[in-house]
């Protein structure tokens, strides 16, 4: 009895001594691991972007065959968001916020346990895109600072998990490139004009600067044919397809642009349900056309465009506009024209 005794004492002390050593440990933590991938950055970036890919690369699943993934409707850019159930217990994720191709940032957590951090950085460098994947919290759960313990520490054992999705991150997105080569484009020139007064009717859209490319896209091939429809109807002429932006504000994180038509015309429009016509006055602009696959080129046209004022005294005033030269269905995609104008005036 006096064995068993010392034996459940001694049990104690060690418990009481390992909970005390583990309530000592340090609350806070900041764990990342960073790769080079031999790929562009939007492709990286995408990848990581949308949810429904993490089944193919989170290190987790390899380990747990009971995780059982829900998907919301949205599983790419800002509001995106899972959840799962495991032996583990439950645990859900939603991205919070997002600069296309340099950051994004989401919360984890699991069960009612306080949320965890996660974030991504993007940065093109020579060899392709180095991604950086990180995970902090202020307030570590006193059972997840056991598993730390037991795992050899949390930067090893959050580090080790990281460096495992990244090479398989690497993985899959070489596999991608492989069977999608990546699109390439082309610039024109910057040109300077003056520009006869017009008018753009269209379909009002407001969203976030960092949207993604998906997101936008599905506006356009949502309201791009019921423009086409409404200028086959009224047998307009002198018109082409594009958008036209009012609002870009990237502190905010606000837009706010028109999908259409730019018609080539003062007369009044016949009027449509939904669409907004918007004048446009007279006046100095400069453009440039951009050619290759839609989405593919258009912050360096906009950057030239940027470089080409500074250089030449000049400062952007009033509407930013794109228009859709040719049919993408009808040219070879590198031949797909977009013609991006900016109205201007000499700076002062």
């Amino acid at each position: 009895m006096k064995i068993l005794k010392y034996s459940l004492l001694l049990l104690l002390v060690v418990l009481v001594a390992g909970a005390i050593y583990v309530a000592t440990r340090p609350s806070d933590y900041d764990v990342v691991r960073s790769k080079v991938i031999k790929a562009p950055i939007h492709m990286v970036f995408n990848n990581v972007n949308d949810f429904k890919n993490w089944e193919k690369w989170g290190p987790w699943h390899e380990t747990d065959t009971t995780i059982v993934v829900t998907y919301n409707e949205q599983t790419s850019g800002v509001g995106a968001n899972y959840s799962w159930t495991s032996k583990d217990g439950p645990g859900k994720m939603k991205t919070v916020s997002l600069t296309q191709n340099k950051s994004i940032e989401q919360v984890l957590q699991f069960a009612d346990y306080s949320p965890t951090d996660v974030y991504w950085n993007f940065e093109e460098v020579p060899e392709g895109t180095k991604v950086s994947w990180g995970m902090k919290n202020d307030k570590t759960e006193f059972v997840f600072k056991i598993f730390a313990i037991l795992g050899g520490g949390m930067d090893k054992m959050l580090g080790d998990m990281e460096v495992i999705g990244l090479d398989n991150i690497e993985r899959e997105v070489l596999a991608e490139l492989e069977k999608n080569p990546p699109q390439t484009f082309r610039l024109g020139e910057v040109s300077q004009q003056d520009a006869t007064a017009k008018q753009f009717i269209g379909y009002y859209q407001e969203m976030s600067t960092e949207a993604s490319l998906e997101e936008m896209s599905k506006l356009f091939m949502q309201n791009m044919p019921k423009a086409g429809q409404y200028a086959a109807v009224n047998k307009l002429e002198n018109y082409v397809p594009g958008s036209l932006y009012t609002k870009w504000d990237e502190e905010t994180k606000e837009a706010e642009f028109y999908i259409g038509l730019l018609v080539d015309s003062q007369d009044a429009l016949p009027k449509a349900d939904g669409m907004i016509t918007t004048p446009m006055s007279a006046g100095k602009i400069v453009k440039i056309s951009k050619f290759g696959q839609y989405g593919v080129g258009d912050m360096e046209a906009h950057g030239k465009i940027a470089k080409y004022m500074a250089e030449n005294n000049l400062v952007p005033v009033g509407h930013v506009w794109e228009l859709y030269v040719n049919d993408p269905m009808s040219v070879k995609p590198s031949a797909i024209q977009t013609d991006i104008y900016y109205a201007v005036k000499t700076a002062e």
